[in-house]
């Protein structure tokens, strides 16, 4: 299902109770009302009607050496000596080794 704002997603349920519970009526309606967008398959919308019309609330662990400080730091290692490695370069700044923060900036190890 794409992402329905918390409104749309209370339509959603609405239109489904108002026509008698009935999956492929509340489809069509969802296709004339929204003719750009997708309709939600069958088990959103009985998982709206039985549920909460709210987000779920994110899984996993956040992510800590993602945030503006250690980019910063990164940037100016980068900046500083280029020749580094990214495992050399995280053990010194006391960070993940993860490629992500440098790819997400554009940096690569084997860019001089």
């Amino acid at each position: 299902m794409d992402k329905y704002t918390r409104q749309e997603r209370e339509e959603i349920v609405s239109i489904f109770i108002e026509n008698n519970r009935s999956i492929i009526a509340t489809q069509r309606k969802l296709r004339q009302k929204y003719p750009n967008r997708p309709v939600p398959h069958k088990t959103p919308i009985y998982c709206l009607h039985c549920g909460t019309t709210a987000d779920k609330p994110r899984s996993g662990s956040q992510r800590t050496s993602h945030n503006a400080e250690n980019l910063a730091l990164g940037r100016d290692s980068v900046a500083e000596s280029p020749e580094t490695s990214i495992r050399r370069r995280s053990s010194q700044l006391h960070i993940s080794a993860r490629r992500r923060m440098l790819k997400n900036e554009k940096m690569f190890s084997y860019k001089i």
